[in-house]
């Protein structure tokens, strides 16, 4: 056992001993350039939240759902839903992401039976 426990903590200090030796060889540590002011690295992220800040919105030929802006997502009636559905089936995969957004700042909340379904098509 005893020699189990010294053979390791030789490596360890072999390693160790190794890793200096070499770091001090180079001498010149590698140089850290910072990203861009204004970005993070994760671009998809990023981009999707700039949209949410963006004061001009997208419209996805859908301006006839401005008159549910402040209703519930609960108080629809299924005519109402299906003004959404409709816009929704007709949109892009990519597009959906965008949509949910312009929905969001033009304050018209999403009826909550087709979250799911948006969801489902991302």
């Amino acid at each position: 056992m005893l020699y189990i426990i010294l053979g390791i903590a030789g490596l360890l200090v072999t390693v160790a001993l190794f890793t200096f030796i070499f770091k001090r060889k180079n001498g010149t540590p590698e140089e850290i350039i910072a990203p861009e002011e204004g970005c993070c690295g994760a671009h998809a992220i990023c981009e999707k939240g700039l949209k949410k800040i963006e004061k001009q919105t997208e419209y996805f030929d859908d301006e006839e759902l401005d008159q549910f802006k402040g209703i519930a997502a609960d108080a629809y009636a299924d005519s109402q839903i299906d003004m959404f559905r409709e816009v929704l089936y007709t949109l892009n995969k990519k597009e959906i992401s965008d949509w949910l957004i312009s929905l969001e700042q033009r304050e018209i909340a999403l009826p909550e039976i087709l979250r799911q379904e948006a969801l489902e098509m991302l």
